[in-house]
């Protein structure tokens, strides 16, 4: 019978060291995927010491949204000189597709757009990979209203490979969803169960720090004195509760607000993303305001989360994607709980459905009843 290859009694750090020992005793190839925030700063140190312990590589593999923040690039290098005769430089610098939430007239950036050199954020690095790796003719793409997106270099990218470890520093404590994902589908490694595992193709995903909270990666860090992001900082400073402190994209759905604070953090960097794409400054203003890009106050010239939804869908400026969130909104029910939702969605230009909708009656609604006939 399979059993658990860890010791549940152990700690985190322990815990953690063991997997990765799993991890390079069954895969020749590994690889970890960073994006320069404190998770995955742990996990890419954790992997490269055992990675020197067996004379061996790990690939770190970094997507290059373009648009990110500069402290963020800093991390990213970082990482991948700390140990460079056990690294392979997998710095993903290549043309796609990103959804710009603070903009309905340019709704999408084409991340490293050849013939646009000069307006990019920055020159791409030498060393990091310009051309997509695979076989253009098998490329796929999942959602062709976008184009070839973020999530489609990924699968492609997987695709290519066979036989790989990728690690990932998701941490189930983060959400429920999360834990879902980790521990939802276990996987036969060598005839262990895994269930920090799940199958990937011909690859596996494996999470060796799922189990560990914010405050053991942090007291990682500061015991082997690793360098991290600035943004956590500044965020801290800026009275940002530690479990909520986070790098990420500086203009998808559910990042956007960073543009609130980019100008302090790092001026040139909001100077060079005004220059680069548009809605920027107006979202650095009204990026947490509860009536614009927050959708929780309603407009005062409006009396129903209904009313304003018909108008921003009738005057939404993309006829093909107007055309998504028609179909979408058809498919639910008509009351201002719902439509509240989809004005969410139509300001931020979710035309991918990232922010799902709750398609229901407004809960509000059942609870003052009940409190009405008990008080």
């Amino acid at each position: 019978m399979a059993t658990a290859i860890y010791d549940s009694s152990v700690d985190v750090l322990t815990a953690a060291r063991k997997r990765l020992e799993f991890v390079f005793d069954n895969f020749r190839e590994v690889h970890v995927s960073i994006s320069g925030g404190k998770d995955s700063t742990v996990l890419a140190h954790l992997a490269l010491i055992e990675a020197r312990k067996r004379n061996r590589k790990v690939g770190l593999f970094f997507l290059d949204e373009e648009v990110v923040y500069e402290s963020t690039v800093r991390q990213i290098e970082y990482l991948m000189e700390l140990y460079p005769e056990n690294t392979n430089r997998l710095w993903l610098q290549i043309p796609f597709c990103l959804t710009n939430a603070v903009s309905l007239t340019e709704g999408q950036l084409v991340a490293w757009e050849p013939g646009r050199h000069k307006d990019w954020m920055r020159p791409k690095k030498a060393y990091s990979i310009h051309a997509a790796p695979w076989d253009r003719e098998k490329q796929t793409v999942g959602n062709k209203s976008k184009g070839f997106g973020f999530y489609d270099v990924i699968e492609n990218w997987e695709r290519c490979h066979s036989g790989v470890a990728y690690l990932v520093g998701m941490r189930a404590t983060e959400h429920t969803n999360r834990w879902l994902a980790v521990v939802q589908h276990p996987v036969d490694v060598g005839g262990e169960m895994v269930h920090w595992a799940t199958k990937n193709g011909a690859n596996v995903n494996f999470n060796p720090l799922y189990d560990w909270q914010y405050w053991d990666v942090w007291k990682y860090i500061h015991q082997e004195n690793l360098r991290y992001s600035r943004v956590y900082d500044w965020q801290f400073r800026k009275g940002t509760p530690f479990h909520q402190c986070r790098v990420s994209s500086l203009i998808h759905e559910k990042s956007f607000r960073s543009l609130c604070d980019l100008p302090e953090f790092e001026p040139k960097t909001y100077e060079r993303l005004c220059e680069r794409i548009k809605g920027i400054s107006f979202a650095s203003e009204t990026g947490k305001a509860s009536r614009m890009f927050g959708v929780s106050k309603l407009p005062k010239n409006y009396d129903s989360w209904r009313g304003y939804r018909d108008f921003l869908l009738a005057t939404y400026p993309d006829a093909e994607k107007k055309g998504i969130f028609v179909k979408r909104f058809a498919k639910h029910l008509d009351n201002d709980y719902v439509a509240r939702q989809q004005c969410r969605q139509l300001v931020l230009n979710d035309y991918e459905n990232n922010l799902p909708i709750a398609n229901k009656e407004d809960p509000r609604v059942a609870l003052i009843q009940y409190y009405r006939e008990n008080l």
